[in-house]
Parts: structure tokens; C-alpha cells; sequence
């Protein structure tokens, strides 16, 4: 049963290291304004945390089956995996950091851009009120 549980966790320190490849795939979309590449990369996000979960639970389940649990927490291999882990899960909790802030700095500049089309139409329109565009939508339908 041990064998199986460090299996599983093998398994998940590649998905993690799969997530790491996307979110580096995502940095570089975000920073070619690329909205294809971000909606991919959001969709391959989703798919690796699923996996990640099903084999979190899946592990969770065979630990549980087991009839002392230290035997595998002192055993070697995953003593191995954990510290192959750890840089790895540094390393996407940065990635994700500087991906936020990216979006969010990219978000600004897109919404800027969106003002200043606007304010250059509205100043064109400035005698007709009703020809004026507002960066919100109205209510009304």
C-alpha cells in the first residue's frame, strides 16, 4: 500500500511541475496582451488543479487505509518527494504573484486605454448630450 501512495505522490509533483510550465506559459501570454493565450492557459490551469485534487483525495484515501501512516512518512522515497516538492510549490505560489499583478497591470492599462477612446469621442460629441458614449453600459434594455 505504501508503494502506491508514494506512486500517487509522484504523480502529483509532475502535475505540480506541469502547473509551473503553464503559469509560464500564462506570463508570456499576458505579456503579448494575448487573450487566447490566457484563456488557454486558464483552461489548462483548471484541468492540472482537477488532477491535483482527484490525486490529493486518492492519496488522502490510501494514507487512511493504511495501518501506520509513518511507515511511508519515514520511508526514504517520500522523504525524497516532499523536498522535490517544496521548491516546486515556491515556485508556483511566485509564479502566481506575478501573473496577478500582471493582469492587474494589464487590466489598468486596457481600462486607460478604454478612458482615453472615450474621452476622445465625448469630445467630439460635446454639443450632442445624446451622442455621448459612457464607459458603463446603461440599465435600460
Amino acid at each position: 500500500m505504501e508503494h502506491i501512495v508514494i506512486e500517487i505522490a509522484t504523480k502529483e509533483l509532475q502535475a505540480l511541475k506541469d502547473f509551473t510550465k503553464v503559469l509560464r506559459e500564462e506570463r508570456d501570454a499576458i505579456i503579448s496582451f494575448s487573450l487566447e493565450g490566457i484563456i488557454r492557459g486558464n483552461n489548462r490551469k483548471e484541468e492540472i488543479i482537477r488532477k491535483i485534487e482527484y490525486l490529493e483525495s486518492e492519496k488522502e484515501r490510501f494514507i487512511q487505509e493504511v495501518t501506520d501512516p509513518e511507515t511511508i512518512f519515514n520511508d526514504e522515497k517520500w522523504v525524497s518527494l516532499s523536498r522535490k516538492t517544496m521548491p516546486v510549490i515556491k515556485e508556483i505560489n511566485v509564479a502566481l504573484e506575478k501573473n496577478m499583478k500582471l493582469l492587474s497591470f494589464s487590466m489598468d492599462h486596457v481600462k486607460g486605454s478604454i478612458e482615453n477612446i472615450l474621452g476622445f469621442i465625448n469630445k467630439a460629441a460635446y454639443m450632442n448630450k445624446k451622442r455621448r458614449i459612457s464607459l458603463f453600459p446603461s440599465r435600460e434594455i
